[in-house]
């Protein structure tokens, strides 16, 4: 008898699919794989309940923390997880994210603004952080969209794949990610929800099997309102 996961995955939550692939809009909170803890559910048992097929393979071919929302993408089969594996180790697939940080301390930044942060990162412990020596090179790109109240919307572009390194970086960059209560802040209030407001909003692939490129959107987007983070429906 399977046991399904109670994840619901709804046909909104189903951004693309194929024989070879399926992408998936993940909410804060959801786990992509599995942990430890073998009962502790995840994306990749609400696929097979999605495909009603206990034995269907969906393997990760990337993964987001669990707070983070936005795209995920999964392989339908092990040559597609090859080739995908192939593409993000040589950094040719295109990520972007959004996220509402807390601005600096007598922040003079403006929209459109754009800021880089080049580290060494070393993960222990579930924790990343920046060293001198002994960690692994990361690069990210942040362009401020919007600015409202004390909070900022960023677009932040990982050029390097490293563990927490869009909330190492902007934490470093002293504007914290609404939510993080890892790396932020503890002087800083968090939003009653407890979300971490980071969201992969669109990943570019080129196909496994096809060889086309596949830009893939989340149908849901994050902005300010009022001074505080919102999450909305994408408008095309």
């Amino acid at each position: 008898m399977s046991r399904w996961a109670s994840i619901d995955l709804g046909p909104e939550s189903i951004l693309f699919v194929d024989d070879d692939l399926v992408a998936v809009d993940k909410a804060p909170g959801v786990l992509c794989d599995a942990s430890i803890d073998p009962n502790r559910e995840h994306l990749g048992t609400a696929l097979r309940q999605w495909a009603r097929d206990d034995s269907a393979e969906f393997l990760p071919a990337h993964r987001l923390d669990r707070g983070t929302s936005g795209v995920v993408l999964f392989a339908r089969n092990r040559p597609a997880a090859t080739a995908l594996m192939k593409q993000f180790q040589e950094r040719s697939v295109s990520k972007h994210y959004q996220a509402v940080v807390h601005l600096p301390a007598d922040s003079a930044w403006t929209v459109g603004e754009t800021l880089e942060r080049r580290s060494y990162l070393r993960h222990r412990k579930g924790m990343s952080d920046e060293v001198r020596s002994g960690g692994k090179p990361a690069h990210s790109g942040f362009e401020v969209l919007h600015i409202d109240g004390p909070l900022a919307l960023m677009r932040a572009s990982p050029k390097t794949g490293r563990t927490h390194q869009l909330r190492v970086h902007l934490a470093a960059l002293d504007a914290p990610i609404v939510g993080d209560d890892r790396y932020g802040h503890s002087a800083l209030a968090s939003p009653d929800d407890g979300r971490l407001w980071l969201h992969a909003y669109t990943l570019a692939i080129t196909h496994p099997v096809s060889n086309q490129p596949l830009m893939i959107h989340s149908r849901r987007t994050l902005g300010l309102v009022n001074g505080a983070p919102k999450e909305t429906e994408r408008i095309n």
